[in-house]
């Protein structure tokens, strides 16, 4: 007996027995017993449209975006064809998921490093295409459609090259073309949210290895810098830092590929932590228009010159009037960005302090590095270039030491600080004296030991009186510069080296090697007490640019008060002769006795008297402290050794007694 039943009574009922798990047949054959025709029909186009709902409308499935994130990396990573990766996803995620699958796989294509392989296989490409093509343009459609921004620079680059060989312009829109807005997302949240996660896959492989070499350890972080990425690790306990020390070159084996390491990452030491500094391979440059300061007020307190950019990409001066770091040693090879950091900081002082605050006192004997800055205002003394005129200007510097400290004496301060407190009206000027390639002048037999002198007296007392020292050298050979000048430079600039035990004589430990891990380019590492901080040297840009700034340098007023000195520097004329020291002596005598007598003085029936003055004092103890025996301070200092007889033992007692009288005051302030 047939019923007759609603529409929506029959919906429910064919919604019931599908949720029962009935097939359509079963449905339709219940329907033929109960239904008339009409609604058999009805139940019918119910089972149809059913159907046709399941196959276009299929279950729907959240995954966590870290998962997600992950799974992708590794497919990229594995070779898996993209085409087949996104087939994947949209079969399989929801529309939001499909949304962060395309946003993640366009930064981890952009972003990810790339094996040497890749590489090699990419730049023979482009060779053969610099070979065959006719216009720039066809290049520029391979850089368009390449994803990674490491070989899209190598594509853009092939651009530029192939223009030149065409004799084609660029226009200014593909010379400036901006590789990083090749990422596209809805959301900054987003883009952020993949750039930790990938940061984090760095990381994590670092981790693994560890582990595989045996290393307890953690991830902390990741902190991406102009040059390279830090990566912090935190060594699990008992673990020794001299583990992981001597890892480098085991990291460019087990991980060259994947992390595009063709050289040791450089492995240090921070606070709770242990980094390790791998280069980017879209290494990005620090400008110098781009971070100095030229228009704020300024600070007579405190006068700076450039450092650099720091791994947290913020811009760190460095304070000339900080009583810790008074005097500086940098070095480093050819091309390392040596040259640069010199130019810049001169340039700098020069555009943002007129001369009557800060005065320049430079060196060159290579001609090409500071002769650019003669004509300056701010200069004492025009740049010198060779080794006679550094003398001359390191003996000038040192009779304005001694009537600078006169001075203070006089108002009753102790440092130029103080003084230019009292007297902001009338400042006495600090002196900023750079010299590049002091390894050439101190190997010079004819000047150097008078030069040795000069700079030991300016280094041990100059600072407070607002002398700043800056000796660069590509060649930091330890038996030329002597221990007495490197340790009386509490700042330590280091370039990139092409030995690790240069690194040890420019940072001041033997056996810190990092500068050799460098990466040149203004890659460098700033010491002071205070710490080590890895930098990025400012860039100067391109000649014209520096040109333009040094233009304005050059018209700098001169007309503001200062205090001065009265020293003529055309009296300090160098000679050198048998008879060099009466000359220095007459001079030191007319300038208030501003160099102290020789050392030591003996008549002709050998009864010596040996006067230790302050700067001896503090030699002597510079050196105890740092562990040399007595006859190689002797021997450092006064020159004397065992075979001088009565006259070394004559020292030598001294010595020692002076010694003991130091440590007896320490005892007793214990």
């Amino acid at each position: 007996m047939q019923v007759n039943y609603s529409n929506e009574e029959i919906y429910q009922a064919v919604t019931c027995l599908k949720g029962a798990g009935l097939s359509n047949q079963e449905i339709l054959a219940e329907a033929l017993g109960l239904f008339d025709f009409s609604q058999q029909l009805y139940v019918l186009n119910l089972l149809q449209e059913s159907e046709f709902g399941s196959k276009i409308i299929r279950p729907v499935k959240s995954y966590d975006h870290n998962y997600l994130f992950e799974i992708l990396y590794q497919a990229v990573i594995s070779g898996t064809p993209l085409h087949q990766i996104i087939e994947v996803c949209e079969s399989e995620l929801s529309i939001e998921d499909l949304a962060f699958s395309k946003l993640s796989l366009e930064y981890i294509l952009t972003n990810r490093y790339i094996s040497k392989y890749e590489r090699n296989a990419f730049i023979l490409d482009l060779y053969k295409l610099y070979q065959e093509v006719k216009s720039y343009k066809e290049v520029i459609q391979v850089a368009e459609l390449t994803k990674n921004i490491y070989l899209k620079q190598l594509a853009y680059k092939t651009v530029e090259l192939v223009a030149t060989r065409t004799g084609e312009t660029l226009s200014l829109a593909q010379k400036n073309i901006n590789t990083n807005s090749l990422i596209t997302g809805n959301e900054n949240k987003d883009i952020a949210f993949i750039q930790e996660n990938f940061e984090n896959k760095v990381g994590d492989v670092l981790v693994g290895a560890l582990n595989d070499f045996g290393i307890t350890c953690n991830y902390i972080d990741t902190k991406t810098g102009p040059t390279f990425k830090r990566v912090k690790i935190k060594l699990g306990k008992g673990v020794s830092f001299k583990k992981v020390q001597g890892l480098g070159n085991d990291l460019v084996q087990q991980l060259g590929e994947e992390l595009g390491l063709e050289n040791p990452p450089m492995i240090s030491v921070v606070p709770g932590a242990v980094v390790f500094d791998i280069p980017r391979l879209d290494r990005q440059v620090a400008s110098f228009a781009d971070y100095v300061d030229l228009t704020s007020e300024i600070d007579i307190s405190r006068i700076v010159i450039p450092g650099g950019v720091d791994v947290n990409g913020k811009y760190i001066e460095i304070s000339l009037c900080d009583s810790n770091v008074y005097h500086s040693l940098g070095g480093g090879m050819t091309g390392a960005g040596k040259s640069q950091y010199e130019k810049a900081m001169v340039l700098y002082l020069a555009l943002r302090y007129p001369p009557s605050l800060v005065k320049l006192a430079l060196s060159d004997v290579k001609l090409v590095s500071l002769t650019c800055f003669n004509g300056l205002p701010h200069l004492v003394a025009p740049v010198a270039e060779d080794a006679a005129s550094t003398l001359q200007i390191f003996n000038y510097l040192v009779a304005e030491q001694e009537l600078r400290y006169q001075e203070f004496k006089r108002v009753g301060v102790e440092n130029i600080n103080e003084y230019n407190q009292l007297f902001s009206n009338c400042p006495i000027p600090r002196i900023v004296s750079v010299t590049d390639e002091c390894f050439d002048l101190l190997s010079d037999t004819t000047y150097k030991d008078p030069m040795e002198m000069a700079l030991m007296k300016l280094l041990a007392k100059a600072g407070a009186a607002g002398i700043n020292i800056f000796l660069f050298t590509q060649r930091p050979d330890k038996d030329v510069i002597k221990p007495l000048i490197r340790s009386n430079c509490s700042g330590k600039i280091a370039f990139m080296v092409s030995r690790p035990e240069d690194s040890g004589i420019i940072l001041g430990n033997p056996d810190d090697d990092r500068a050799a891990s460098l990466l040149g380019g203004g890659d460098m590492l700033y010491k002071s007490p205070k710490g080590v901080m890895r930098l990025q040297g400012l860039y100067l840009g391109a000649k014209a640019d520096f040109q333009a700034l040094l233009d304005t340098c050059m018209t700098a007023h001169t007309d503001t008060p200062c205090w001065n000195s009265g020293l003529d520097f055309s009296s300090f004329g160098v000679s050198i002769n048998s008879n060099s020291g009466a000359s220095n002596g007459q001079i030191r005598s007319r300038l208030n006795k501003a160099i102290t007598q020789s050392l030591i003085s003996h008549t002709e029936a050998d009864s010596l008297n040996v006067y230790l003055d302050d700067l001896t004092k503090s030699q002597i103890i510079s050196l105890h402290s740092r562990g040399y025996e007595l006859h190689q301070i002797i021997q450092e200092i006064f020159k004397l050794s065992r075979a001088d007889g009565r006259r070394y033992k004559r020292v030598r007692d001294i010595v020692y007694n002076f010694i003991v009288s130091v440590e007896a005051e320490d005892d007793d302030d214990n």
